[in-house]
């Protein structure tokens, strides 16, 4: 693994861990700015890279540094309601960085980052109806999961995708054109 893609990892698992701790607790799941930085991640790291950079900030927070939401850490997180989420946002980074290996139009940048945010909430309801079902013994239907999971987040998990899209590839464009490339 070379040494400049180690750090870009490095640096991105500490901007989700930074982005993270910017939250509003509403419901079960609180709105985090966690979809704009691994989408960030993403595109500008690529998908190798993007998600290695979820794993070192998943394995920081299971290692005890608190840099989940709310300052939470440890693996006992993992199984929580929003275990599935964490999880989720391996696939988001890869998704998010296949997206930027080549040049695509804008349309279908975005339409790469939705199915990303559609990967997030669905391996995120699974990971909640598992933990009401198993740990909190509060079993949810499907539908009760969505109404929680993805109603109240679509609109602003959009926009968070959509900016990270636009300034991964700023930022992209700016790294190569000073000759470094991450991905």
């Amino acid at each position: 693994m070379p040494l400049q893609k180690m750090i870009g990892a490095a640096f991105f698992a500490a901007i989700i861990s930074v982005l993270s701790q910017f939250f509003i607790p509403i419901g079960t799941v609180p709105h985090t700015l966690q979809v704009f930085a691994v989408t960030l991640a993403g595109v500008v790291l690529g998908p190798v890279y993007g998600a290695v950079s979820v794993i070192v900030w998943i394995l920081l927070g299971i290692f005890g540094v608190p840099v989940f939401t709310m300052g939470q850490a440890g693996v006992g997180v993992l199984f929580t309601p929003l275990g599935g989420f964490i999880v989720g946002f391996i696939f988001q980074g890869w998704i998010c960085g296949y997206c930027s290996l080549r040049q695509q139009s804008w349309l279908k940048a975005a339409s790469i980052g939705v199915f990303s945010v559609l990967v997030v909430y669905s391996i995120g309801m699974l990971g909640f109806m598992a933990a009401c079902q198993w740990i909190l013994q509060k079993p949810v239907t499907l539908w009760q999961a969505v109404l929680v999971c993805v109603i109240p987040f679509i609109p602003f998990d959009l926009i968070k995708m959509g900016l990270g899209i636009a300034a991964g590839r700023r930022i992209s464009a700016a790294l190569q054109k000073a000759g470094i490339d991450l991905r």
